[in-house]
């Protein structure tokens, strides 16, 4: 492949980010991919992605996988179908996309790596909010020494009810309640539907693995899964790390707390930051953008694809993710308990 190459996609998963981030956000109209192939759980679904998107429709995600035309298999189906999913694409040497979280737990990220490398396909994990501005803005802030060295950081979520499926023109606007999404099979909860993107943003920030991890969670007594959690970790160095993920929320609390020694960064809403330094007026930035579609991970994983350049995320980084989320759901059944990543 040259980095001129069209790559052919075959999708899936057509639900709010199969359809709306990566078919509708990206593939529709990028000019280095192709989407050739679609498959989901319904036949409808399938066959209007299909028409929708000039794609071939497969009924069967196995079959998906065996098309020729098909270089790069994104998969963004929930979250218990992820590691068979992977196997079978990396045993038939096509390259993959898998949804966060990577997997259901550290064994599986573990084989999805191990195959992907025995193949030798390209593997990564769709960390999209990467490249949220606000988050890019504040990792700028951080590696230009605005605010000293940083010793504490805080990030939160707040949703406005339970995860529902897609609607006719937006995610997340359906009417139906996106039932896998409340289960324990199919990874539901907050742990796993939202914080993998605010764990991912941490060991990021920090480049490194947390030493430990301690997290409470809070199920309501008609719910299977949590609707809360709160998760602690200590990263290399010291720093202290806090998030915190609502799935019903009245209030907006901060989505951004950075404390350095020279400075505070606070990001009231996902739309702004304040910058406060001793001695000096507040910065503030305003209007930043929210983020639906992600060329930025796609161009660079043709890059990687195409001329050997790392991937946009690396799994191996997702996968300490995912353990970060064993650990969590472990503290939690024990109240809180401190859990070290080593042991």
């Amino acid at each position: 492949m040259t980095s001129s190459t069209t790559i052919g996609v075959g999708l899936i998963g057509l639900g709010n980010s199969g359809w709306y981030y990566h078919a509708q956000g990206t593939f529709k109209d990028h000019p280095r991919y192709e989407l050739v192939a679609v498959s989901s759980r319904t036949a409808a679904r399938t066959h209007a992605a299909a028409k929708q998107f000039g794609a071939t429709p497969y009924d069967d995600w196995r079959a998906l996988i065996d098309d020729p035309k098909v270089q790069l298999v994104v998969i963004a189906t929930p979250h218990d179908l992820h590691h068979v999913m992977t196997l079978a694409a990396a045993a038939a040497g096509k390259h993959v996309v898998v949804e966060k979280p990577m997997a259901k737990s550290t064994a599986e990220a573990t084989e999805m790596i191990a195959a992907a490398e025995s193949a030798g396909v390209v593997l990564s994990v769709f960390q999209n909010r990467r490249w949220e501005l606000q988050y890019q803005r504040i990792l700028q802030l951080i590696r230009d020494g605005s605010i000293g060295d940083v010793w504490r950081v805080e990030e939160r979520r707040m949703h406005r009810g339970k995860y529902v499926a897609a609607g006719p023109a937006s995610p997340h606007s359906g009417s139906d309640l996106a039932a896998w999404a409340h289960t324990e099979v199919g990874g539901g909860g907050v742990t796993y539907l939202i914080s993998p993107h605010l764990i991912d943003h941490q060991i990021h920030l920090f480049g490194n693995a947390p030493l430990d991890v301690s997290a409470v969670m809070h199920t309501y007594p008609s719910d299977v899964v949590e609707h809360y959690v709160d998760i602690h970790m200590t990263f290399p160095g010291g720093v202290l790390s806090r998030i915190e993920v609502f799935r019903e929320a009245v209030d907006e609390l901060p989505s951004w707390v950075v404390l350095g020694d020279k400075g505070t960064i606070v990001g009231k809403d996902l739309r702004s930051l304040d910058i406060h330094r001793p001695g000096q007026p507040t910065e503030i930035i305003q209007d930043l953008p929210l983020l639906r579609e992600c060329d930025g991970f796609y161009d660079e994983l043709h890059s990687a694809i195409t001329e050997g350049a790392p991937p946009p995320v690396d799994p191996r980084d997702s996968a300490i993710g995912v353990r970060v989320i064993e650990l969590a759901h472990v503290s939690a059944r024990a109240g809180g308990e401190l859990q070290r990543l080593g042991a």
